[in-house]
């Protein structure tokens, strides 16, 4: 047996099969498949020789590139293909110990088979996506491809979920089966164990995974007026001080910090950069406040902070884009954050105790960031 690294390159012979073995817990909830994002989505599918154990003969004989991925047959009830590790794929005579993901992944791509001055080639990988198979034929362009031992309803597939209006409301998130990975955002520590959110991200879940060990977590209060929730959530990191005794202004410089997209940009934390763009939301609300920093589906209920990394708003949404150009309007990087004495208002109203934070004047934004990577979470929601 060889440990695998990712990026690493092996030749194979031209008859070379493949045997994929899968050795952890979940094992048996794990499909492999041989798929061409090329040539109208070939999809092949490994012979399941045992619920653990998977084989294609002749690999080596299939035309064009392909990518050798393993990946939740069922994913309704959650699941990530991290728990059929370690997995072992022999070719050639050879195994290789495939490197457990970082980041957990209901879909991952193990090895990308190709031809290179006429020789068969493979690279090892153990990149993926955390939305399973779904995200990966969306990412591929491959709508309409029959993915083999799929074992789902006839429902639209999960995702992130659209940035909803300004009023945090409308996001149209169809009704989801029971037990299905629906959506994930972003939350922020504002005390221990505590976490705030959008109420639109807890809306349609029933259990929530925070932060890469998916610690447990529990809705504890909803604001919908204000699209606010607070999660009691027992996970590492250190909170971030309420910046509430002073305004924001017009301009000042910001950073917002969330979870945008994991199943296509990672799961780690993304932080932009900004400027307080409007004092006021939608209709000249005064609980929210514009902000320019890009932001994208799976932000919302992220952190933004000021130069300093003290918490001034939670993000909320950004404008509808698509409606703006229909009237003919043009408006890129306008998002809406809650600003953080709604946050203050909404914990002391459900007897959530803020520990007293001092007020941080460490501007080096090394250390800034460091914090806001202590502080911010992802959240995935499960119906």
């Amino acid at each position: 047996m060889q440990p695998a690294q990712p990026g690493q390159r092996v030749a194979v012979s031209a008859k070379a099969d493949c045997r994929i073995r899968l050795q952890g817990s979940e094992g048996q909830r794990i499909a492999v498949a041989a798929i061409s994002p090329s040539g109208g989505g070939r999809v092949l599918a490994f012979e399941r020789i045992d619920p653990q154990h998977w084989f294609m003969d002749g690999m080596a004989e299939l035309e064009g590139d392909f990518e050798i991925v393993a990946y939740v047959m069922d994913d309704r009830h959650g699941g990530f293909a991290n728990a059929a590790y370690p997995i072992h794929m022999e070719v050639d005579g050879t195994t290789h110990v495939m490197p457990p993901p970082t980041e957990q992944l209901a879909a991952v791509i193990l090895a990308e088979v190709y031809t290179r001055n006429g020789e068969r080639r493979m690279k090892l990988s153990n990149e993926g996506f955390t939305f399973g198979i779904d995200a990966y034929v969306r990412a591929r362009n491959l709508g309409g491809v029959t993915v083999p031992f799929r074992n789902v309803p006839d429902v639209p597939p999960p995702g992130n979920g659209p940035i909803p209006h300004p009023d945090g409301r409308g996001h149209n998130r169809p009704k989801p089966v029971p037990g299905q990975l629906i959506g994930s955002g972003s939350g922020v520590l504002i005390a221990p164990d505590l976490i705030v959110t959008n109420a639109h991200v807890v809306e349609d879940g029933q259990r929530f995974e925070v932060g890469p060990a998916r610690d447990s977590g529990v809705v504890l209060a909803v604001d919908a007026q204000h699209d606010l929730a607070l999660l009691r959530c027992q996970t590492a990191g250190a909170p971030l001080p309420l910046r509430i005794g002073s305004p924001l202004f017009l301009g000042e410089d910001i950073m917002a910090a969330g979870f945008p997209l994991i199943d296509v940009l990672g799961a780690d934390l993304k932080v932009t950069t900004g400027n307080v763009s409007g004092l006021t939301g939608g209709g000249g609300d005064i609980s929210r406040f514009q902000f320019s920093a890009p932001i994208g589906s799976g932000s919302s209920g992220g952190a933004i902070i000021d130069e300093f990394g003290n918490l001034v708003g939670i993000t909320s949404a950004s404008l509808a884009h698509d409606n703006m150009r229909n009237r003919g309007s043009i408006s890129e990087n306008v998002n809406f954050g809650i600003r953080a004495a709604m946050v203050f208002e909404m914990a002391a109203a459900a007897g959530a105790d803020l520990p007293p934070i001092a007020i941080s004047t460490d501007n080096v934004r090394r250390n800034v960031v460091g914090r806001a990577r202590s502080a911010v979470v992802s959240i995935i929601i499960h119906a």
